[in-house]
């Protein structure tokens, strides 16, 4: 998860909380496959999948309604 969310940028400032958010929601959106994979076929999802979704899910503070 450390590899796909960055709290600072290139230059070494903060990033907003927003662009951080958009990390986290990208790797929901990006590893959905696995929980539909899971309801159709019954495979599991890896551990640290289940473990990275539910850090970013708690990580997310900006209201979901804003576009991507």
């Amino acid at each position: 998860m450390n590899n796909f969310v960055r709290e600072m940028d290139d230059l070494g400032g903060e990033r907003a909380q927003y662009d951080i958010d958009s990390d986290y929601r990208r790797y929901l959106k990006e590893t959905d496959w696995y929980v539909i994979r899971e309801q159709e076929t019954g495979e599991s999802i890896p551990d640290e999948i289940k473990q990275n979704r539910s850090t970013a899910r708690a990580a997310v503070q900006s209201p979901f309604n804003v576009i991507l």
